[in-house]
């Protein structure tokens, strides 16, 4: 295949079916890529850049069209903690499939169909453009930049492991049917940190092809190959970002269609092509010190800052994990030695809805356990960038099989633990316990349940090594 090269701009004499195609895409991706909310461009000017965090990064990467909102089939689902600033949306539809389904792809059936319309109109008005060179190359250019942009999260929170961080002792004890489809998705990767960084590296040589337009193509083809496997795996796992990762697969091919009839005509013609592309020559030097500040400031922002950043929040605050401390050397599972309800002793039982089966505890603050009842489960993946430790919900989200994981603070004085649920469809359920430690491995705990009974339960530390944890070739010992 000959090299590209730059050649006369007026190009070849496009069809009538070319041009119209390309006026329903180029309204179709202006109406997609560009925010119309104008808290975006508000955002430019009122953050805090001295004390830059990577949720402002996040913010600051673009927002999808979007004027119909598909709800959750369930309520506290697709929960992202407490994210501020969400939209409220004047449509709400409630397909049965739920906010995965055909219907989640609703907003982009609307663009295209404004694209066409469009597209009538710029026919009817233009009868004398020969092609749209011009357009074409700075539209590619624009769904290539929007591309890296929205990508420069998911990829450096992968480089520097906090996408999927490691499994809590929550995660570790509660059996794998009781996660929801997506969360298994996920918490995969918890466990295989290098692969984690691969996938994570992968995206970065895409967002570096994307950037560079004599690479664009390779980018473009990248994207599909990788990132419309991510949006595979999504719809297959109920995952919440498939129309992020489909976008890539249709922005890809966007990118990529110029290139196709030589790729064809050289692989399956077996003929030598030269590449039919036409790039804009910025000659003039008021457009190259454009071209150069606007591609600086892409590099050092999305690539630089960004990756900066996602550094400082895998040293020192990783966004998913809660950072408060919980109490000291009780990380670990738990047996329940003792249950009593208003007194009186509940025996141990598989059924029993009120007695608690298994408990754990986090270096950070969060304890969980088990009770033989049903509650909504809430969210997928414990998604987003939260702030407070009540709001980071990854080792809580998408679980079920009466695991409940609450929030705790802890006053030193009184020997007291506040306790708030996790889950935000139980938002307001608090429950406080007064704690002592005979031992090191014992604590008993004597407060009110969610009914407002008065219980007490002796906790005991179960000594467990986990499989997931233990060297090649060792023998693998599992000591309750």
């Amino acid at each position: 295949m000959a090299n590209t090269h730059e050649k006369n701009y007026s190009g070849s004499v496009w069809t009538g079916f070319q041009k119209f195609a390309f006026r329903t895409f180029f309204v179709f991706f202006l109406i997609m890529l560009i925010p119309t909310d104008a808290r975006y461009y508000q955002r430019w000017f009122t953050t805090d850049w001295e004390n830059l965090h990577i949720r402002d990064i996040g913010s600051l990467s673009g927002s999808s069209f979007k004027i119909i909102e598909v709800a959750t089939k369930r309520e506290g689902g697709n929960d992202t903690g407490g994210a501020p600033g969400k939209k409220e949306f004047k449509y709400v539809i409630y397909p049965k499939s739920g906010e995965y389904g055909a219907w989640s792809y609703i907003n982009w059936v609307i663009a295209f169909g404004i694209g066409i319309v469009g597209a009538l109109i710029w026919t009817l008005i233009d009868k004398r453009s020969k092609n749209y060179n011009t357009l074409y190359y700075f539209l590619g250019a624009l769904v290539s930049y929007s591309m890296l942009i929205r990508l420069q999260g998911l990829t450096f929170s992968k480089v520097f492991p906090t996408q999927m961080p490691d499994l809590a002792i929550t995660q570790l004890n509660t059996p794998y049917g009781d996660f929801v489809a997506q969360k298994l998705y996920w918490i995969q990767f918890s466990f295989v940190h290098n692969f984690e960084r691969y996938a994570g590296w992968a995206e970065l040589v895409i967002m570096f092809a994307l950037f560079f337009r004599s690479t664009r193509a390779i980018g473009a083809a990248l994207s599909i190959a990788m990132i419309g496997v991510i949006a595979l795996a999504n719809h297959a796992y109920d995952g919440g970002i498939h129309l992020l990762a489909s976008f890539y697969i249709l922005g890809g091919l966007f990118v990529l269609w110029r290139y196709l009839p030589a790729i064809w005509k050289l692989i399956v013609g077996e003929k030598d092509v030269a590449l039919d592309i036409v790039y804009y020559p910025f000659s003039k030097p008021w457009e190259k010190w454009v071209r150069i500040i606007f591609k600086s400031f892409i590099f050092f922002f999305f690539f630089g800052v960004s990756a900066y950043l996602h550094l400082q929040n895998y040293k020192y605050d990783s966004y998913k994990v809660p950072q408060n401390p919980g109490l000291a050397n009780a990380r670990g599972i738990y047996s329940v030695e003792y249950f009593k309800v208003n007194g009186e002793e509940l025996p141990y039982s598989p059924l029993d809805s009120l007695r608690w089966q298994e408990v754990s505890l986090e270096k950070w603050s969060t304890l969980s356990f088990t009770v033989f009842n049903t509650f909504d489960i809430h969210g997928e993946a414990g998604r987003g960038k939260q702030y407070e430790d009540i709001d980071r919900t990854y080792e809580s989200a998408g679980t079920g099989g009466g695991r409940r994981h609450f929030y705790y603070e802890i006053d030193d004085v009184n020997n007291a633990l506040t306790l708030q649920n996790k889950n935000k469809v139980y938002k307001n359920q608090v429950l406080i316990f007064h704690y002592q430690r005979p031992n090191s491995k014992e604590i008993l705990l004597q407060g009110n349940n969610e009914y407002g009974q008065d219980i007490e339960l002796l906790l005991k530390r179960k000594d467990k090594s986990y499989l997931i944890f233990q060297e090649r070739g060792r023998k693998n010992i599992w000591t309750p």
